[in-house]
């Protein structure tokens, strides 16, 4: 862990003791000892992430594939989907993370036209999207907790709307997925992303996508490659087949050491176990609630209405920023608060010191 109080999970994950050990292991000694043929023993660390991140998420393995990261995912899945007359309409939140907003805007060269919810409480109000989700929505995004904000979605009631009225479903899991119990088989979803980058400990480079069984029957992926094949190794280029599971996602030559790092991140969170991990989490949040004037508080309060993240409103970002620096307090700020994330390996004394040293900027 870096020095001092650390509570940036929301941003980056803290490294697991013996990641760089068991990368050598499972990524290095293969390629030196083996080279060309180091392939099969790499697949099997990816078969491995599959089946943990399965474990993680309630589901099975063969209805996950590694991703470079959450926009790539988001990208394909919308490129996958089958035309259908007059649903033209992508659907997403002002809040949601910009960087599946420029997908979504991107995506008007195609013909599409995003529709965004607006910011605050209303993305949050069901009969919102019941509103929205007309016959003229091709897809939304719903995004389990806002990275800002907080705000946890009632992910179950919005896809369970959605499948009701033919509307194609994609959760972002990225600032819930290892602090917030997720169970796929609890939604109506077509599609899961995320990244390992931040509670999941395990590192940039190593995203992905679930896909339940329906929605993966009728997706046909544009952007594909030899490891979207049913037979990567099979090499005639007059005869591609998609893999009959999520892998027809995958693409070309795939990266191999991040997924690698990420299963070992996994194996250590599902020790713990993710419910422990949450009521951990939220326990300290509810203590930093306590311990702050409440009107400072500009993130979800309700511990069944919010993630894992709380901003803090100050008089001076820039300055606390400095302050928390110098107090070897790791945060961040955004739009006037500063921003912090418990996770596992934090305690009461981080937040004690948080609260020190901000409490001449409430």
């Amino acid at each position: 862990m870096p020095r001092g109080h650390y509570l940036l999970s929301h941003s980056v994950g803290c490294l697991p003791v013996g990641a760089q050990a068991d990368l050598a292991r499972r990524y290095f000694d293969p390629w030196r000892d083996l080279g060309g043929d180091a392939w099969a023993a790499w697949l099997g660390e990816i078969g491995r992430f599959r089946g943990l991140l399965g474990s993680l998420i309630g589901a099975p393995a063969a209805a996950i594939c590694p991703q470079v990261n959450v926009s790539g995912a988001l990208a394909k899945i919308l490129h996958a989907l089958p035309q259908r007359r007059g649903r033209h309409r992508l659907l997403l939140s002002e809040e949601d993370f910009p960087s599946l907003g420029f997908v979504l805007q991107a995506a008007a060269k195609l013909g599409y036209e995003p529709v965004f919810l607006p910011r605050g409480a209303a993305s949050e109000d069901l009969d919102v999207w019941r509103a929205a989700l007309d016959d003229r929505t091709q897809m939304a995004l719903v995004t389990h907790a806002f990275s800002n904000r907080s705000a946890r979605l009632p992910v179950a009631e919005i896809t369970a709307l959605a499948r009701a009225r033919g509307v194609t479903t994609v959760v972002d899991a990225t600032q819930t997925a290892g602090v917030v119990p997720i169970d796929v088989a609890d939604w109506s979803a077509d599609f899961l992303v995320g990244s390992c980058v931040k509670y999941l400990c395990g590192g940039p480079g190593a995203g992905y996508l679930w896909a339940c069984a329906e929605a993966l029957a009728q997706s046909d992926p544009i952007d594909t490659g030899w490891f979207s094949h049913a037979n990567p190794f099979a090499f005639d280029i007059h005869d591609f087949r998609p893999a009959a599971d999520a892998l027809r996602f995958w693409g070309g030559t795939p990266s191999i050491a991040p997924f690698v790092l990420a299963a070992g991140a996994l194996e250590l969170l599902l020790e713990f176990g993710v419910g422990a991990i949450h009521a951990h989490n939220q326990r300290l949040i509810s203590r930093l609630h306590d311990m702050v004037p409440a009107d400072v508080i500009r993130s979800a309060r309700a511990p069944q209405g919010r993630g894992n993240t709380v901003l803090l409103q100050v008089r001076d970002e820039a300055q606390a920023r400095t302050a928390l620096r110098e107090a070897d307090v790791l945060a961040d700020g955004r739009d006037g608060c500063i921003r912090v994330s418990p996770h596992l390996y934090n305690d009461a004394g981080d937040l004690d010191r948080l609260v020190e040293v901000l409490t001449p900027y409430f």
